[in-house]
């Protein structure tokens, strides 16, 4: 995206000088996200002022302002010396290594920042993306942030643990076949309907570590049918979770970056390759 990364000097300067007449200083520093945070959370809490179409237009345009200027001032900390820049991703602009593969959507952050409140920290999301970009996931005090992934073709970049309801709804109501959350590390699925559910967690991206998730108070190894209004399939008895087990799970997998915590938190069985 050659052209945006000439251009979003200039879209940062502008969020500059729009934080300034707030009496808010922004410096490109890593720091300076903190007050980022605190402008962002003024909209927060102003929704209520935003809900026409115009309203979301605007909040959007901010989350534009002011996401490229959280990318701008990432590059200029470093992440550019790491090979990142601006590039298009379904018409929307994000940071990208290809040395690395790790992508990022400051906008996107942005926009959720305002949308969500404080839960959709700017600067946890920095210090992510610093932690990616140097190879040093932080193992506590941050919760995973994936995109989502439905069996409908939707697709939502970084998504906070209080939006997996939704999904785990979609599911359960049989509105969607399956849903899948991916993370950094690898990706979490699965399908099911009402109170019965599958499960599997795979790490390490290419799919060379795969887990079932499954229920510790049934040891029935033995096809069963699980009936969904997309279909029948044949899981294991033992493979089938119920709904409570499947929210437990996906909050273990929301709060433990590290795979063998993860495993620690949940019933399950490595899957042959």
């Amino acid at each position: 995206m050659k052209n945006f990364n000439d251009t979003a000097n200039r879209i940062a300067e502008d969020a500059v000088r729009y934080a300034m007449q707030n009496g808010i200083a922004l410096d490109y520093t890593r720091e300076s996200v903190q007050n980022v945070d605190t402008f962002l959370g003024n909209f927060h809490d102003s929704l209520d002022e935003y809900e026409s179409d115009e309203g979301a237009n605007i909040l959007w345009n901010i989350a534009v302002l002011f996401g490229t200027y959280i990318g701008e001032m990432l590059l200029h900390s470093g992440l550019s010396e790491k090979g990142f820049a601006w590039v298009e991703d379904d018409g929307l602009p994000i940071l990208q290594s290809p040395d690395t593969q790790i992508a990022v959507s400051p906008i996107t952050k942005a926009h959720k920042r305002i949308l969500n409140g404080a839960e959709d920290s700017v600067k946890s999301f920095v210090d992510v993306v610093f932690s990616a970009a140097n190879g040093e996931w932080p193992k506590t005090g941050v919760l995973r942030v994936p995109d989502v992934e439905t069996a409908s073709g939707e697709k939502i970049e970084r998504i906070v643990f209080k939006e997996s309801d939704y999904y785990i709804s979609l599911v359960a109501e049989g509105k969607e076949d399956f849903v899948i959350f991916k993370s950094h590390d690898g990706f979490f699925q699965f399908y099911g309907f009402g109170n019965q559910f599958v499960c599997e967690a795979w790490f390490n991206l290419g799919g060379r570590r795969a887990y079932a998730l499954i229920n510790p108070d049934c040891a029935n190894t033995e096809r069963v049918n699980l009936v969904t209004p997309f279909g029948q399939y044949t899981p294991r008895e033992l493979d089938i979770i119920s709904l409570e087990q499947l929210k437990t799970a996906v909050y273990a997998y929301f709060s433990n970056l590290e795979e063998t915590d993860f495993l620690a938190k949940v019933p399950h069985e490595k899957l042959d390759m």
